[in-house]
Parts: structure tokens; C-alpha cells; sequence
């Protein structure tokens, strides 16, 4: 399979997602002091490897996703609910009923972009190439 100029982006994001998801992690658990502890090998080694595995796969899997619609309007409404529930949190209101409201609708909107994104890969990644697999097995 051939690179192509589409492709950049996606080489880009894997590239440069998993030294954001490493600034993330020590930006928001404020691990900058940790220097010779195991505080901070602990951290890092579990968020910030599986965040960065899961944008390296998806920058390198973005040829595939043919409509970013669904992905942008899902991650900005997600955005915006990860937002709501940190300002009810801040403002004490943060284990009422609306506040576990809004964060079922973060995992629902979080498992809706999941899908959205799998969906897309199985059907314009893997489907067309197991139907040229089978094309070319029964010539």
C-alpha cells in the first residue's frame, strides 16, 4: 500500500499525538516535580501509552475515514459535556442527579464516536480489501 498526500495528516497525528497525550498526563495530574519517584513511571506508563497507542492507531488509520462529520460534531459535543461536568464539579453541584446525567451522556457520546470511527474503518478499510481478497482467490 502506497502513501499518498491525504496521508500526512494522519502521519502527522501519530506522530505528534503521543507527545501531547505525555504533556496531558503531566500537565493535569501536575507531575512535573516527580523526578525520582516511581509516581511518575506509573502514571506515564499506563495513561499516556495506551492514550498515545490509541491516537497512533488512529492517525494511521485515517485514510479510511472517509465523513469526519459525525467525528468532529461527537467530539465537540463531548468536549463540551467533559466541560459541564468539570464546572458542576468546581461549583460543589458535582454528585446531583444532573451532573450523573452529564456523565452518562459523556460515555454514551464517547461510545457513539467509538463506534462512528469503527464503523468507518470496517467499512471503507477492511471490507473493500477482504472483497478484493475474495475476487482475486476465485479467478
Amino acid at each position: 500500500m502506497r502513501f499518498q498526500k491525504r496521508d500526512l495528516i494522519g502521519i502527522a497525528f501519530a506522530t505528534i499525538a503521543p507527545m501531547l497525550a505525555m504533556w496531558l498526563v503531566l500537565s493535569a495530574f501536575e507531575l512535573w516535580d516527580f523526578h525520582d519517584t516511581s509516581m511518575l513511571g506509573a502514571v506515564l506508563g499506563g495513561v499516556a501509552v495506551n492514550i498515545a497507542i490509541g491516537a497512533g492507531i488512529l492517525g494511521a488509520f485515517s485514510r479510511f475515514i472517509k465523513s469526519w462529520d459525525w467525528i468532529g460534531g461527537l467530539g465537540i459535543t463531548l468536549f463540551a459535556a467533559i466541560s459541564l461536568v468539570v464546572i458542576l464539579q468546581r461549583t460543589g453541584h458535582g454528585s446531583g442527579l444532573p451532573a450523573n446525567l452529564v456523565k452518562i451522556l459523556c460515555v454514551l457520546l464517547f461510545l457513539g464516536l467509538n463506534i462512528n470511527i469503527v464503523g468507518q474503518l470496517v467499512k471503507n478499510g477492511i471490507d473493500p480489501w477482504l472483497l478484493r481478497k475474495s475476487s482475486a482467490t476465485s479467478e
